[in-house]
């Protein structure tokens, strides 16, 4: 389990509706419900309901930054919005909290909240740019589900968005943009991770441009190596697993 995470699961109980945990927190919480284990991950990543949000719900992340001693507060410039806490005084807090939000003015914060400019690196590039997409985050509301009173992604729903993750951070190293190789093997690597997860029951039909993209992720895939022996996949191959997704999300029938 991701550190700091009971107390933030207790502070933030009442407000599960104002915001979704994505990234490596949510496949932790998932794969743990199924007794599996995921990569080590020590970062919140919360994007914010916009449509839900309340002026209790910004009260009382303040109030739960403060608590934390966050040492680095840092925070973009221009939409989408993107908040960064990391370094608490005490393990009791997650070590990183990154929170998104597609408007600026969507947490009101103290007047005396000392933020500093944050200059945004590939991943949050790359995230804040998938968010910003109106079929994405109509999507990431649909997947929404709740374990143990925290919000996430459900599986079926957040491999969509490390898919097109990848299909950015490849498209921009390709174009001769400083990206980090560990980052794109990361996400890859989470889509087979997470189709684990995912029975032969499972149907989600993302939005057509979503469907694009996944077209296009698994065509890439097929074309690479993927060590899934490695997350603990020894009955399947590759093309199983790819045909299993595109069964999936209604791209073949």
């Amino acid at each position: 389990m991701v550190t700091g995470l009971e107390s933030f699961r207790r502070w933030f109980a009442e407000y599960t509706d104002q915001y979704t945990i994505i990234g490596g927190t949510a496949c932790d919480l998932l794969m743990s419900e199924d007794g599996l284990d995921f990569r080590a991950t020590r970062d919140i990543d919360m994007v914010l309901i916009v449509e839900s949000l309340t002026p209790e719900f910004g009260r009382r992340f303040w109030e739960y930054v403060n608590a934390a001693d966050y040492e680095h507060r840092n925070k973009s410039t221009g939409e989408p919005q993107f908040y960064r806490f990391s370094k608490p005084s005490s393990r009791d807090y997650p070590y990183m909290i990154e929170l998104f939000s597609g408007r600026v003015d969507a947490i009101e914060l103290p007047e005396d909240a000392v933020l500093t400019p944050l200059p945004l690196d590939d991943e949050i590039s790359s995230l804040s740019a998938i968010l910003m997409d109106s079929d994405y985050y109509q999507f990431l509301q649909e997947g929404k589900v709740v374990l143990n009173d925290i919000p996430i992604l459900d599986a079926g729903y957040l491999i969509p968005f490390k898919a097109k993750a990848w299909l950015d951070l490849t498209e921009r190293k390709e174009q001769g943009e400083h990206v980090d190789s560990k980052n794109i093997r990361k996400h890859k690597n989470d889509v087979f991770r997470l189709s684990i997860l995912l029975t032969p029951d499972t149907k989600v039909i993302p939005p057509s441009s979503i469907q694009r993209d996944l077209e296009t992720f698994f065509s890439a895939m097929e074309k690479e190596t993927v060590d899934l022996k490695s997350f603990g996949i020894r009955s399947q191959g590759l093309k199983e697993i790819i045909q299993k997704m595109k069964l999936i999300y209604g791209l073949i029938k």
